[in-house]
C-alpha cells in the first residue's frame, strides 16, 4: 500500500468539522468514562520488555441526524476523548476528529439488515510527541437483528495514519464483527472477533551497538523496519515499526444502571503475528451516558 503523505486527511478532517453545523436534527450528546489494565502496552514479545500499565480517560461526542431519503440517515460525529496512563507519561494522549456516515436500511421492519459507509478523521496528540499523529479511514459495515435477542454487526476500515516519526506512520486494513445478546431489558452480553492486517509499533528492551540502540538479543541487520531510540519507557527501549496480522476475540457484560446509562465491563484478547509476534490482553470497565 501507499505510504500515507503527511497531512493527506487533514484536508478532509477539516471539511467534515465544519458539517454539524448543517444538520437540524441534534446534536445528540454521549460522554464515555473508562479505566483499563493491559499486560503488554509495549507490544513486546515475552521476556523482551513486557510491560503492563493501568489507564483511566474519558470522551465526548456530539451527533446530527438528516433524512437522506426513504430508509436512509446521514449521521456526522464529532469526537473527543482523553487518556491517561498512570505508569507512562508518554502514552498519554488527546484526541479529537469528525465522522461522517450514510446508513441505509434495506427494507421494512425491526429486523430488516442496514449498510452503513463512510469516512471518519481524527488528530492524536501524545505526551510523546513523536507518535502525535493524523489519521483517516474508509469506513463500511453491516448490522441486523435477528431476533428480539441477538443482533449482529460487522464493522470494516481501510485506514493510513501519519505520525511527526516515520516509525509510528502506517497503512491497514482491519474487519470486526460482534454478536449482540440482550438478555433482557437490563442485561446485555456482546461476543467480539476481529483481523487486522497491516503496520504496527513494537517496543522492545533496547542495548547499544556498533548500530546505536537496538532490541536485546537482535541484530540490526535484520530488524524488519525503520527503528529508533524512545524514552516512553523511562528505560532504554527501541521502537520500531512492522508489517503484522492481528486477531483479537473478547466478551463483555453491560448492564442498564439507568435510563441513559449502562455500564460495561470487558475483556479482550489480542494475538499479532509477524516479525514481532506479540500477545496482550485488557481489561477494562465503562460506563455511558446519552443525552
Amino acid at each position: 500500500m501507499l505510504r500515507p503523505t503527511k497531512g493527506r486527511f487533514g484536508a478532509v478532517a477539516l471539511a467534515l468539522s465544519l458539517l454539524p453545523g448543517a444538520w437540524a436534527d441534534g446534536p445528540y450528546v454521549s460522554d464515555t468514562a473508562r479505566v483499563s489494565w493491559e499486560d503488554n502496552v509495549t507490544n513486546a514479545s515475552a521476556g523482551n520488555g513486557v510491560l503492563g500499565a493501568f489507564s483511566f480517560g474519558a470522551g465526548t461526542t456530539l451527533s446530527w441526524l438528516h433524512s437522506g431519503g426513504f430508509s436512509t440517515l446521514i449521521l456526522s460525529d464529532l469526537s473527543a476523548d482523553f487518556t491517561v496512563c498512570t505508569s507512562y507519561r508518554g502514552l498519554s494522549n488527546i484526541e479529537v476528529g469528525p465522522r461522517l456516515e450514510v446508513r441505509h436500511k434495506l427494507g421494512l421492519g425491526a429486523f430488516a439488515p442496514s449498510l452503513y459507509a463512510g469516512i471518519d478523521g481524527k488528530a492524536t496528540g501524545f505526551q510523546d510527541p513523536e507518535q502525535s499523529k493524523i489519521e483517516g479511514a474508509f469506513i463500511f459495515g453491516y448490522s441486523q437483528r435477528l431476533s428480539e435477542a441477538f443482533q449482529v454487526q460487522l464493522d470494516g476500515r481501510l485506514g493510513s495514519y501519519d505520525a511527526q516519526d516515520i516509525v509510528f506512520t502506517g497503512n491497514y486494513a482491519s474487519l470486526a464483527g460482534a454478536l449482540n445478546w440482550d438478555l433482557d431489558e437490563t442485561w446485555r452480553i456482546r461476543v467480539t472477533g476481529g483481523w487486522r492486517a497491516g503496520d504496527t509499533v513494537s517496543n522492545y528492551t533496547a542495548v547499544m551497538s556498533p548500530y546505536g540502540w537496538i532490541p536485546i538479543e537482535s541484530d540490526a541487520l535484520n530488524l524488519p523496519g525503520a527503528w529508533h531510540y524512545v524514552r516512553t519507557f523511562d528505560a532504554p527501549f527501541v521502537a520500531y515499526r512492522v508489517s503484522a496480522r492481528t486477531w483479537s476475540y473478547g466478551i463483555s457484560v453491560s448492564p442498564a444502571i439507568g435510563r441513559h446509562t449502562s455500564l460495561t465491563l470487558e475483556v479482550k484478547r489480542v494475538e499479532t503475528v509477524g516479525a514481532a509476534p506479540y500477545l496482550d490482553t485488557v481489561v477494562s470497565l465503562s460506563v455511558a451516558h446519552r443525552y
